[in-house]
């Protein structure tokens, strides 16, 4: 599975990458969306590569993600263990995590928002034009960079 994060605005960028954003449910900036590692879902990360942050996403980090920043796709109240094992076929929040992760299920499919909308890092972007791998934030993560930047953005 692959954490997407939009970093970057829409503006004077082309078409084609919006409506690709649009397509990953990324539709404002620091919004979060969960996607199964498919050639279909590469080739589009590939496409937004310039605008956003992806990575494969620790167990610990998506359990965190779905209890601070998880809604229900009806109503407002809070994602809990309670909520999970009424609503889902987990016993609670990690068990929704780990087959989030194995990709067994989806958000959509958990009864939950397709997207997780974040709140901007804690400490501020190490830089939204340069790579990761040259000390920036867009592009490919590792595990431990996208689990560092997804838990200040929680």
């Amino acid at each position: 599975m692959q954490a997407i994060v939009q970093l970057r605005g829409e503006v004077n960028i082309d078409g084609d990458i919006v409506d690709t954003l649009e397509m990953l449910n990324l539709h404002r900036v620091n919004h979060c969306a969960l996607v199964p590692e498919t050639d279909a879902y590469r080739g589009m990360i590939t496409k937004v590569n310039d605008f956003v942050a992806h990575g494969e996403p620790s167990v610990e980090v998506v359990e965190t993600l779905l209890e601070t920043r998880g809604e229900p796709a009806e109503g407002t109240v809070d994602v809990d263990d309670e909520w999970v094992a009424e609503n889902t076929d987990y016993d609670d929040v990690a068990g929704l995590a780990a087959a989030l992760v194995d990709e067994e299920t989806t958000l959509s499919d958990a009864g939950l928002a397709p997207v997780l909308r974040l709140h901007p890092p804690r400490g501020g972007h190490e830089g939204l034009k340069k790579p990761a791998s040259d000390g920036g934030q867009i592009g490919k993560h590792t595990t431990e960079q996208i689990d560092d930047l997804l838990t200040s953005m929680r």
